[in-house]
């Protein structure tokens, strides 16, 4: 099984390679870094906001009710530092996206929601899980642009949400509730994780691969239809 699992995280390593290596793969890698550094500057907005309020307060305290002192000074850079913190490392906890919930959502919208509660398990999930992690998040990023241009009464639309929506999701949970006893390094509910992780970018791949096909299918199509037509009105040599 050791070795196994060394194959499989192998795999792993070189298909997000090369997922990296396409233009979509950059793109979806550029969105994300966008994303995170927006979230960051957020967050340390905040801190700075909480921050200046803090000594406002402190300020406003001492001109009108009675000087800080050296004790109140320090327990002002305590706050400042206490608040501050808590701003820059808070992240907002995001709930195991549900079948129910996800039933009647945007589809291009699915992949975002499930990449977040993802981003944030992560924490939780076996080191050796890192790989496979930054390789299905990646894929999510190219299927959330992939999906907005997929009508929802395509069959392709509801293998993309029981995949995305379903059963990673499920996969992830149900190793979660597993005791810490059981989820050692090397242990069998480990060696299990990684093999369905290993499964769900196979089908995510698979799934974004199909896309593309259908896109390209139908320029085809198309470039077929216009061809015919506007040889036969002669307007094409």
């Amino acid at each position: 099984m050791a070795r196994d699992v060394s194959q499989m995280l192998g795999r792993a390593d070189e298909a997000l390679k090369r997922l990296g290596q396409t233009p979509e793969g950059r793109a979806a890698a550029l969105r994300r870094t966008q994303r995170h550094a927006k979230s960051v500057a957020q967050r340390v907005a905040n801190a700075a906001m909480a921050a200046a309020g803090l000594a406002v307060a402190a300020l406003l305290f001492a001109m009108f009710v009675a000087p800080l002192g050296i004790n109140g000074f320090l327990m002002l850079v305590l706050a400042v530092v206490g608040v501050g913190g808590w701003f820059l490392l808070r992240r907002p906890q995001a709930e195991m996206p549900t079948p129910q919930a996800l039933k009647n959502a945007d589809l291009a919208a699915i992949p975002r929601r499930v990449e977040a509660w993802l981003e944030r398990q992560r924490r939780s999930l076996p080191a050796r899980a890192s790989k496979l992690i930054d390789e299905i998040l990646l894929r999510l990023e190219v299927l959330g642009e992939q999906l907005g241009q997929v009508p929802s009464g395509q069959p392709i639309a509801g293998d993309a949400r029981r995949l995305i929506g379903e059963h990673l999701p499920r996969l992830v949970d149900t190793y979660l509730k597993v005791p810490q006893a059981f989820r050692t390094p090397g242990s069998e509910p480990e060696a299990q994780l990684l093999e369905g992780l290993v499964t769900i970018a196979d089908e995510l791949r698979r799934l974004s691969e199909q896309l593309v096909r259908g896109d390209l299918d139908a320029l085809a199509i198309e470039g077929k239809f216009l061809e015919q037509r506007y040889k036969e009105n002669g307007n094409l040599p």
